[in-house]
């Protein structure tokens, strides 16, 4: 018969224990300690590894500490260093594990695997030196420990516009002038979106499984209406037109019911995109001159002298402020033509009615022409 595994303690020995199942640190200490008093007390280590601790133990865990402290005291119930599962980068650490990782998949894998334009999980294993031994799925735990997963890209430009900052800096100055003297003057950001009769497809519920949503489409011809708007970004109230075309003419009607709604202003700032049509030469003889002058675009056949075709525009007080070109960021107008497509024109069951999607879409304009707070926290105007 196996002799029963017993613990002898004097008097001091127990006080130490005691002392550090009751504030001992590391917190693990405690617990060991609680186990050795409760062997001393006549229970054996399987019956305290089972039932006598807040968690349970595997007994063979329990005869460790009681062996182990027999031999080396309180000594011996320390975890000794290097033991635990080492993490498959060790021995760095891990930050410089994520940095290596971040600065390997930030080159891209078409140095060393010419017929790749994204790293695989095998190719980065076979790229970086700590991982070359590591299997696939163990790949994967890695970069998931170093908080880096498989994710969708998304569309991306860089404004290559070289005045990029100069236009930011006067954009700023003169959203600082309308907020301080807004009797006088006004800042509006305008451009132009454009939506067709069928409907844009989008996600919708339905039932789960091979059914989807369906976007109708209709058997007339799909189409085209423009639509001009202006954001005040300090109100948040629009000015809108829908017109066939988005020509000179239409612009300057446009310009001119804006300058109706501003009857009082002196001066009327309009913050645009680099559209050549808001450049021609007529419409810009019918605004005030530029008192900041940026290269202004312009197609190879245009002449830059006024076109007797459309003749002379009537003037009014309008400055163009420029945005950087290929920066849609700059200007929170395209957020409201992405609620507008959100809220209208995603999966509309008006295809067949024409009349009925513009109406519609002008409806949804209209709710802001005394002004919005919540637009401007939907642009990003104002703080949520």
């Amino acid at each position: 018969m196996a002799k029963p595994h017993k613990l002898e303690l004097s008097e001091t020995e127990r006080q130490k224990l005691v002392e550090l199942r009751d504030k001992g640190e590391p917190a693990y200490l405690r617990e060991r300690a609680a186990a050795l008093l409760k062997i001393n007390e006549g229970l054996s280590p399987h019956k305290v590894a089972r039932k006598a601790l807040l968690k349970e133990r595997d007994p063979d865990t329990v005869y460790t500490w009681l062996r182990r402290y027999k031999e080396n005291g309180i000594q011996g119930l320390f975890q000794k260093s290097g033991r635990g599962r080492k993490p498959a980068y060790s021995p760095k650490s891990p930050e410089e594990a994520e940095a290596e990782v971040y600065r390997t998949i930030g080159q891209g894998p078409e140095q060393l695997h010419p017929h790749q334009t994204r790293w695989t999980l095998r190719t980065l294993g076979n790229t970086i030196p700590w991982l070359c031994d590591v299997s696939v799925p163990g790949i994967h735990q890695i970069l998931s420990r170093l908080g880096i997963s498989y994710k969708r890209a998304r569309l991306y430009v860089r404004s290559p516009d070289k005045d990029y900052a100069e236009k930011m800096d006067r954009l700023q100055q003169v959203l600082e002038e309308t907020r301080h003297h807004p009797q006088t003057c006004v800042a509006l950001y305008q451009d132009e979106f454009s939506f067709y009769r069928n409907p844009t497809i989008a996600k919708d519920w339905a039932r789960t499984g091979t059914k989807t949503p369906l976007a109708h489409q209709s058997y007339k011809h799909d189409e085209l209406c423009y639509g001009i708007g202006a954001l005040n970004p300090h109100t948040g109230d629009v000015v809108y037109q829908q017109v066939p075309k988005c020509t000179v003419e239409a612009l300057h009607a446009f310009y001119t019911e804006i300058c109706q709604r501003y009857a009082n202003k002196q001066r009327i700032y309009l913050i645009q995109d680099n559209w050549s049509t808001h450049f021609q030469a007529n419409l810009l003889a019918a605004l005030l001159p530029q008192t900041v002058s940026f290269v202004k675009p312009k197609p190879p056949n245009w002449t830059g002298k006024l076109s007797k075709k459309i003749g002379n525009l009537h003037k009014l007080p309008i400055e163009i402020i420029q945005l950087p070109t290929y920066a849609p960021w700059t200007n929170p107008i395209e957020k409201l033509w992405r609620w507008v497509r959100q809220s209208v024109l995603h999966l509309h069951r008006l295809c067949d009615d024409w009349g009925a999607l513009q109406k519609k879409v002008m409806d949804f304009m209209t709710q802001f022409k005394d002004g919005s707070k919540e637009l401007l926290q939907y642009v990003g105007l104002l703080p949520n």
